[in-house]
């Protein structure tokens, strides 16, 4: 028989716990998953014992029995190794960790390459019963681990607003708001060349803010000039070369929006080698307000989008939604702030 007190390796068992509590291991299971029908006095003995012979329950025979993992898993677009250097997933990262531990659940991490690998991690988390519920970081047109996660009925929240937005959890800023914003800030700036870099058609972010920078200059009487919208592909082209094609096709600005502060820094790069001045030539604006934006040169106007406050909403969406006897859906709109530094400011 163990002795009260003794610590015990890793290997110490249920069993083991029942024997030196003179208890069944049924009861030492009920303890452990708080059931009610246990006596407090019987309990505290037990988890005493626990402690004093340093046990730690399986967490999946526990996840087996009480039929519930407490685990969230998160999503990350493309490979999670390349998408963590980019400042905004870790910040929401962040909150949806703060939440979740706040609500005694542990975050899954999986980075998945392309759209089908996801698919296949999602039916194994969901059908495998690893997961509680799930939480895709970006929102795609006609996103297929949307359709998929729709179709069984489970439950999940959305970072960024999705094409059936009536019909699905999410969480997001109000990118066409934010857009409109600081194209007109630009516009009252005296601007009337104002280029828009990094809108991909996949991703809902990037199209509502260039839909806000368009109706921006409409409502300013100002031409929308297709030739000043360049393209890119999501986290794979960057600012200087976005910037180096307005260049080539002689289609210079006098303003540049970039879709994501780190490809303003590759935009600061191109004007600079081509021996123009910011904001005197030309001026810079972005999103997201990574720590950088404040101290590069010069310091860049940008859109504080809240990553952290998307993280702990979307976390208590996906709460929400597990305990509520009804189905519904709800969503979330994180206040932005435009930040006004040098970069625009004559």
């Amino acid at each position: 028989m163990h002795k009260r007190g003794l610590i015990k390796s890793v290997s110490t068992t249920i069993n083991d716990i029942a024997k030196v509590a003179n208890v069944s291991p049924s009861t030492v299971s009920r303890v452990i998953a708080n059931n009610s029908r246990i006596s407090k006095e019987t309990s505290e003995n037990v988890r005493k014992i626990m402690k004093e012979m340093n046990y730690y329950p399986n967490m999946i025979a526990r996840s087996l029995a009480i039929r519930t993992t407490k685990i969230f898993a998160v999503m990350v677009p493309g490979d999670a190794e390349k998408t963590f250097l980019h400042p905004f997933f870790p910040e929401v990262l962040r909150g949806i960790t703060a939440a979740s531990y706040r609500n005694d659940y542990k975050v899954l991490i999986s980075g998945v390459s392309d759209v089908t690998e996801e698919k296949k991690v999602i039916r194994e988390f969901t059908r495998g019963g690893i997961a509680e519920g799930i939480i895709l970081m970006t929102s795609r047109v006609a996103d297929p681990s949307i359709e998929e996660l729709t179709k069984l009925n489970f439950p999940f929240v959305v970072v960024g607003k999705p094409e059936r937005d009536k019909e699905i959890n999410w969480v997001d800023n109000n990118n066409y708001a934010i857009g409109y914003e600081l194209a007109k800030h630009l516009v009252d700036q005296g601007h009337k060349r104002i280029a828009f870099l990094g809108v991909c058609p996949e991703f809902y972010v990037t199209v509502d803010r260039m839909h806000g920078y368009k109706q921006a200059l409409k409502d300013s009487s100002l031409p929308v000039i297709e030739d000043l919208i360049i393209k890119n592909k999501f986290r794979e082209d960057n600012g200087y070369d976005l910037m180096q094609r307005l260049f080539d096709i002689g289609k210079k600005p006098t303003a540049v929006i970039a879709c994501d502060d780190l490809l303003a820094f590759g935009v600061l790069k191109s004007i600079a080698e081509h021996s123009l001045s910011v904001p005197q030539d030309i001026a810079v604006a972005g999103f997201n307000n990574v720590p950088l934006s404040e101290y590069c040169i010069p310091p860049l106007t940008s859109v504080e989008v809240n990553p952290y406050g998307l993280g702990v909403k979307a976390v208590e969406l996906l709460m929400a939604d597990i305990n509520s006897e009804h189905k519904s859906f709800d969503r979330a709109i994180i206040p932005a702030k435009l930040v006004i530094r040098k970069s625009t400011v004559r």
